[in-house]
């Protein structure tokens, strides 16, 4: 199988089956060379259409290589650039143009680098305080259901991951695939990295506890620790 053949083929077929104004090489695509693409697991194209919907995706295969295909329309492309939607930046902050008829798009994807080098937007105190307050609840949620222990078992791993996805929040960073997020952590915490690397291999109920208790209070305390309780203010409605 010549992937980089099948994949020639499938951009035509995308061309010639509705108004296409750029095609996209995203993901590990995008970093890959065509005569590679053997080692490539799946194909990530991002298409913008001249089309009227807003976003709409699709996963497929073609003579056994799979692609898996957003397609935007330009107007709701347009849209998303005006509100810095997170998900257009970090889908198209390294991508590669395969095909383009469209006058501005380079602009477009020039504006994205300089957003995502920026950073996402920084978080509110009452968006701080809520991380504060909610992952320590779950996790004291956890602590008073010690006798269910598969119930316990997975929470305790939902609650890592969430506490994970705010390190990244906390820390104005861009929050990764979750096939990276242990990878970032060691590329910008190893002492993290460490105290992730203990939770996942503690294999017994107890112990996991007690490191994500370790993880919990290492991710909040430059932020001033956990929030036992709310003092009335304003609460996010999530």
């Amino acid at each position: 199988m010549d992937k980089g053949k099948i994949y020639d083929k499938k951009i035509k077929q995308i061309i010639e089956a509705e108004r296409v104004l750029s095609i996209l090489l995203i993901g590990a695509g995008a970093n890959t060379e065509k005569n590679n693409f053997n080692f490539l697991r799946d194909i990530d194209l991002f298409v913008i259409t001249d089309e009227n919907y807003g976003f709409q995706r699709a996963v497929t295969e073609t003579e056994g290589v799979l692609f898996d295909i957003s397609y935007m329309s330009i107007k709701a492309f347009e849209k998303g650039m005006d509100e810095k939607l997170s998900f257009l930046i970090n889908a198209l902050q390294n991508c590669r143009i395969v095909y383009n008829i469209n006058e501005g798009l380079e602009e477009y994807l020039n504006n994205i680098k300089d957003l995502y080098s920026i950073g996402p937007q920084k978080l509110s105190n009452e968006e701080v305080d809520y991380i504060r307050y909610k992952l320590y609840q779950d996790y004291e949620d956890i602590l008073s259901r010690k006798g269910d222990i598969l119930n316990v078992r997975f929470l305790l791993t939902n609650l890592f991951y969430n506490i994970l996805i705010s390190y990244f929040k906390l820390n104005g960073y861009w929050i990764p695939k979750d096939k990276k997020i242990l990878s970032n952590i060691q590329k910008n915490d190893n002492a993290l990295y460490g105290l992730c690397k203990s939770f996942i291999q503690e294999e017994d109920s107890n112990s996991k506890l007690k490191s994500l208790d370790k993880i919990l209070n290492y991710v909040l305390k430059p932020y001033g620790g956990i929030i036992r309780f709310w003092k009335r203010k304003k609460f996010p409605l999530v």
